[in-house]
């Protein structure tokens, strides 16, 4: 029974938020309505964390929660308005090319699942390319480092984010439905993917992924992100799909051994857990890893 369960959870849940997104979009009611899915998503994953727990420790605060909760409210606006920003820039941009070759740049005459496929595959290549530059990139592992320092891998840390990865990457990530003109209901419906899997993405919750391994970047692909160690962190950067991951050779998925318990970033022990603190963290980054150093080096002559 367990087992069905594990396999059940994440397809089910997924095919129920697109029939909702289908009844919402029916109405008449504005795309941007289906973010209501993924508001009415977050209590019952939280409470999945607690009935079908990943690692049951990481259901406990290991001195961030305080932390995340304000991430919660102040990424929501400040990814909403840089969101709005990118979009109403390339929205000129768009408009300009659209007058300039005389006809919509998105195939309009595809079937909807064809086109919302084809959103997905787009949006996913200009997500994929600015985070895997953002580990790659001293200077910009710098911001990202925040997402990363966690100790634990749990639904509400999935936002957790620097002001300056959302500059950074909701700029490149707002280019290609903005540019090629994909309409509305295509939006909402990648909207779906995008928010059930980002919820999935982070949650612990013991869940099997099986085929869908190889579609989705969640689950247990994204916690060897997350893995202390960097050598495995560097792999699976794909938001919501794994597919770019597996053409550009970074899906890491080995069957020889579990995920790891251990996430974070090893050798960066003087991080700080704290939200303003962490605001701070890429301009004293060079601090936080020389305090690191010296606490390893008191911890050593201690022993």
């Amino acid at each position: 029974m367990r087992e069905a369960v594990r396999h059940l959870i994440f397809p089910s849940t997924l095919v129920a938020a697109l029939f909702v997104a289908h009844a919402i979009l029916a109405t008449g009611s504005a795309p941007e309505a289906v973010i209501v899915i993924w508001f009415g998503l977050m209590p019952g994953i939280a409470l999945l964390e607690r009935l079908l727990p990943r690692h049951a420790e990481w259901n406990r605060s290991h001195e961030d929660l305080q932390a995340d909760i304000i991430y919660f409210p102040t990424n929501l606006v400040v990814a909403g308005g840089l969101s709005s920003l990118w979009a109403g820039l390339f929205l000129v941009l768009a408009t300009e090319i659209q007058h300039a070759v005389g006809n919509p740049l998105w195939p309009v005459s595809w079937a909807l699942p064809l086109q919302v496929v084809l959103a997905c595959v787009a949006a996913e290549f200009f997500a994929y390319w600015p985070h895997r530059w953002m580990h790659e990139s001293s200077f910009l592992w710098r911001f990202h480092s925040i997402h990363h320092s966690s100790k634990r891998v749990y639904w509400l840390n999935a936002i957790r984010a620097h002001p300056g990865e959302h500059l950074f990457r909701g700029f490149i990530s707002a280019i290609p439905l903005a540019v090629l003109g994909a309409p509305p209901e295509v939006l909402a419906y990648w909207m779906v993917f995008s928010r059930v899997g980002g919820l999935f993405q982070h949650a612990n919750i013991d869940f099997a992924l099986g085929p869908f391994a190889w579609i989705f970047s969640i689950g247990e692909l994204h916690r060897w992100h997350h893995s202390a160690n960097r050598e495995e962190a560097d792999h699976n950067y794909g938001d919501t799909f794994i597919f770019w991951d597996t053409v550009f050779g970074t899906r890491f998925l080995p069957s020889e051994k579990a995920s790891p318990f251990e996430v974070g970033i090893r050798g960066l022990e003087a991080f700080p857990n704290g939200w303003w603190q962490q605001q701070l963290a890429p301009f004293r980054y060079a601090k936080i890893e020389s305090e690191s150093r010296a606490a390893r080096g008191s911890e050593g002559r201690e022993d």
